[in-house]
């Protein structure tokens, strides 16, 4: 049982802060990036420094508690009531090595700081295209990027990481120094320890073009094809394939209310004439309604996606997919997405695989795996309406899923609640856990993506 008293002393002994249920400030420090998951720690901790996270697994384990992360509360999935929430927000270390081609940053770092300090570098990080996101977190969690097809996987681009296991030790470990527990850090996540600060690898990335391309519902499926077309044809580029559908609501754009669309994500690093040549082969087939293409370099890459960065209530859906022939596929996964949006399905999204994604070699070092499948579904409902059935919207891309059966996810396009089974087959599974038995055998580490 945990016992007040114990956390009350731990709070006098940290240089950071610890918020208790009955505080002020605690309905908003427990409050997750999703606001549909209802999470009610025993604590939550913002750590000064890497003796406070010592104090705090010391205590935790002392009452009977667990310890997780979460730098911005994005991956939350449970209530949490015997567990001490970290946010490393303090840990906020960035450094940018460009003659050796490195990123240092801590685990307070999202990915709109770290793509600032990278403008003018020419150089490019795995970077997720949302500045809300933390660097950390979506190294360890495996991460995709809009280079991964250039490049590959966030995690496989690890090359140290800083943390402190169970026993209160802190590590900077290097494939030198433990390879398999290396392996297990890139794409296991939280599991085996309070990471405060990981390295990257750094790529070429000078000249970039990319951006949106948004074409009415009518348009949808001929689209669809060109980009699953565009996609098998150039392994090295970065493409998004979705749709989307507005509420008929002040909160969207009045030309859009009520409005469902197909867009286009699209980066290449290379010049403006070659990723306009890209883009011409989606133009050639329907004409866009909106255009964001544009030549941008690394620190703009957050305004070019210009992804949603508010918290909001959600439900998520992923899945793994593969054997997308073009014209069959199109006309299915449009066809799955209005039936959803029926339902109150808001956006379905196809990331490209394949290129250096489905690297073999790369892979060995990572429990990330080569993901083979032809893409990534994503899925994604608001839940502003109370009486919204999010398993009802997201019931006809289940049934394409289930189509299109791809293997593996990765965990990075996992939903709320899913646990790294759903991500990893059972012999990636079993070397994680025996890798959590050796440097957390009490389990005092809790995940936000169990085992499972």
């Amino acid at each position: 049982m945990t016992s007040a008293s114990e956390l009350l002393a731990l709070r006098s002994e940290l240089g950071g802060s610890l918020v208790l249920p009955g505080d002020a400030d605690y309905e908003a420090a427990r409050m997750p990036w999703n606001l549909a998951v209802d999470q009610r720690p025993a604590a939550i901790a913002e750590p000064a420094g890497v003796a406070d996270v010592q104090a705090i697994l010391r205590t935790a384990a002392a009452s009977g508690l667990g310890v997780t992360v979460q730098p911005n509360g994005h991956g939350a999935s449970g209530d949490l009531n015997d567990v001490v929430l970290v946010r490393p927000t303090r840990f906020d270390t960035l450094i940018v090595d460009e003659q050796a081609r490195v990123l240092r940053a801590g685990a307070g770092v999202n990915w709109g700081r770290a793509l600032e300090q990278l403008d003018g570098t020419g150089l490019v990080a795995l970077a997720g295209s949302n500045p809300e996101v933390n660097v950390v977190a979506l190294a360890i969690a495996g991460g995709h990027s809009m280079f991964s097809r250039r490049y590959g996987i966030t995690a496989r681009s690890i090359i140290s990481v800083e943390f402190v296991d169970a026993a209160g030790t802190l590590h900077r470990v290097t494939d030198a120094d433990d390879a398999e527990l290396m392996w297990a850090l890139r794409g296991g996540g939280g599991l085996f320890g309070i990471v405060t600060e990981v390295e990257l690898v750094l790529y070429p990335g000078e000249a970039i073009f990319g951006g949106s391309l948004m074409f009415p519902a009518e348009a949808a499926e001929a689209v669809v094809v060109a980009a699953l077309e565009l996609a098998r044809d150039e392994l090295e580029l970065g493409l998004d394939i979705g749709m989307m559908h507005f509420p008929d609501a002040p909160q969207a754009p009045p030309h859009l209310r009520g409005r469902t669309v197909a867009t286009i994500g699209l980066v290449h690093v290379g010049d403006e004439a070659s990723g306009r040549a890209f883009a011409d082969r989606l133009v050639a087939v329907a004409e866009p309604i909106a255009d964001t293409l544009t030549s941008f370099t690394i620190g703009s890459l957050a305004a070019v996606a210009a992804e949603p960065v508010d918290p909001m209530p959600s439900a998520d859906f992923g899945a793994a997919l593969d054997g997308l022939d073009a014209a069959a596929f199109a006309h299915d996964f449009v066809d799955a997405f209005l039936r959803g949006a029926e339902r109150g399905l808001m956006r379905a999204s196809i990331r490209a695989m394949g290129g250096a994604i489905a690297d073999e070699l790369g892979a060995e070092f990572a429990a990330v795996g080569a993901t083979q499948a032809d893409g990534l579904l994503s899925c994604g409902v608001l839940l502003f309406d109370p009486s919204l059935d999010a398993a009802a919207a997201f019931e006809p891309m289940r049934d394409l899923a289930a189509k299109y059966p791809g293997g593996t996810l990765l965990p990075t396009f996992l939903g709320s609640g899913a646990t790294l089974a759903d991500a990893y087959d059972g012999e990636v599974l079993d070397r994680l856990a025996a890798v959590k038995q050796r440097v957390d055998p009490g389990g005092l580490i809790r995940s936000n993506r169990p085992l499972g």
